[in-house]
């Protein structure tokens, strides 16, 4: 097993482009001890090399509360478009809204360390779901890496990143696309996450036949040394 490397030797690598315990810490809070790198620096290497990832710390609470979705709304209101939040509407449902969503009060991101793009996949951009799936396998292939290490985010580790690349580095990602996450609503529809512009975020679901140029996947990357 490759030794762990400390937050210093990433920032080093990665520069600007790690979220660690002090971004993390100064928005959220950090309950216990901050957890390994797993990467190794080949992997941050390659990452560099891109410019479009970054390594992000997630936590699974917040002001002693689990961090869901609710949580992160409650914690940074700013962040999200209000409008979207209650009985908006969408394609399966007249009235719907992501508070209405029991997901929202239960999923948390898995707390540790993750690589993931800043920016959506463009061979993701206007297909179905199972084809973007499927996309990522190749996407997978092409880094020459096992296929089952690159996924999608769920909805509230995409809402994280987001809300921390903002306060952290004062840029809003996902401007005007939407990742569409793993994360399943009740009645079938996947939530995505996006158009973060100055009113907020939106987080919506759709169904998997939805297609459109700015909705797409922005993939993680599990190192290589978990197995």
């Amino acid at each position: 097993m490759l030794a762990a490397i400390d937050v210093e030797t990433a920032r080093r690598i990665l520069g600007d482009a790690v979220l660690g315990p002090v971004e993390v810490g100064d928005i959220f809070g950090l309950d216990g001890a901050v957890p390994p790198i797993p990467y190794s620096p080949a992997e941050l290497e390659a990452a560099a090399s891109t410019g479009d990832e970054l390594l992000v710390l997630r936590t699974q609470r917040a002001a002693g509360k689990p961090l869901t979705l609710l949580q992160l709304i409650e914690c940074a209101p700013n962040a999200f478009d209000q409008r979207f939040l209650r009985k908006m509407g969408y394609q399966l449902k007249e009235e719907w809204g992501i508070e209405l969503e029991p997901l929202a009060k239960s999923e948390t991101s898995a707390p540790g360390w993750m690589l993931v793009r800043k920016e959506i996949l463009d061979g993701t951009r206007n297909l179905p779901y199972e084809e973007q799936t499927e996309q990522l396998r190749r996407y997978a292939r092409s880094l020459g890496i096992r296929e089952p290490a690159i996924r999608r985010r769920s909805a509230v580790e995409t809402a994280y990143d987001l809300v921390l690349y903002r306060a952290a580095r004062g840029e809003r990602l996902l401007a005007d696309t939407w990742d569409w996450s793993a994360s399943r609503t009740l009645d079938g529809g996947y939530l995505n996450v996006g158009g973060f512009g100055p009113d907020g975020m939106q987080v919506l679901s759709y169904s998997t036949a939805v297609r459109h140029g700015a909705l797409g996947v922005c993939p993680s990357r599990s190192p290589q040394a978990a197995g």
